[in-house]
């Protein structure tokens, strides 16, 4: 499995281009609502907090440990989120996708699956991973609905697995897509994004 860092990963309405220094400010304001960040473990109230993340997100991409990407809405330029491949486990082929943060101007836009379509393909044609997971917030119901609408399969629950800055404590579901159920998987997905656009 050769991991590359910058590469471009273009759909119908997004662009998934490589994660730089340069996108800080313009990532920071799509991504400042509290919205974004209420079921997360992190907490992100100012730009110092964010920059945490980023830097380190930075630092996963040298060291090779992650393939993280800004994601761009093509007719507007604008920088409206970030997703990225990581946990890449090179001997047995699997990777999680997640990190997937967006501005709230984008939920329910069909942005997410399309970025889920992207970066799935990559996976399984490109990188031939055998397995691709995913974890969810035990609270954030509304990803877990996303994720088992695009046909992953929910494996189990790590039970009080996060401990959030203001001491709430969140299982963590997980859920997986195998190679040989890609191309069910696939198909689904490009539905989905067709009825979007």
């Amino acid at each position: 499995m050769k991991i590359k860092s910058e590469i471009f990963l273009e759909g119908n309405s997004i662009v998934l281009i490589p994660f730089e220094m340069k996108y800080k400010e313009q990532l920071f304001e799509a991504l400042k609502s509290p919205k974004v960040w209420e079921y997360t473990w992190r907490e992100v109230k100012t730009f110092d907090d964010f920059e945490q993340i980023f830097m380190a997100a930075i630092q996963n991409k040298l060291d090779g440990e992650q393939i993280p990407f800004v994601i761009q809405d093509k007719a507007t330029a604008d920088v409206i989120g970030t997703t990225r491949i990581g946990d890449i486990d090179r001997i047995n082929r699997n990777v999680e996708i997640g990190w997937t943060w967006l501005s709230p101007s984008y939920w329910r836009t069909g942005v997410n699956t399309e970025c889920k379509l992207l970066l799935l393909q990559y996976c399984f044609e490109e990188l031939q991973v055998m397995r691709v997971q995913f974890s969810v917030s035990g609270q954030n119901v509304r990803s877990q609905q996303a994720i088992e609408r695009i046909g992953a399969t929910k494996e189990g629950i790590f039970r009080k697995h996060r401990i959030k800055a203001d001491g709430t404590v969140h299982d963590n579901v997980f859920y997986s897509i195998l190679d040989d159920e890609w191309k069910r998987v696939k198909g689904n997905l490009m539905e989905l994004v067709k009825r979007k656009y």
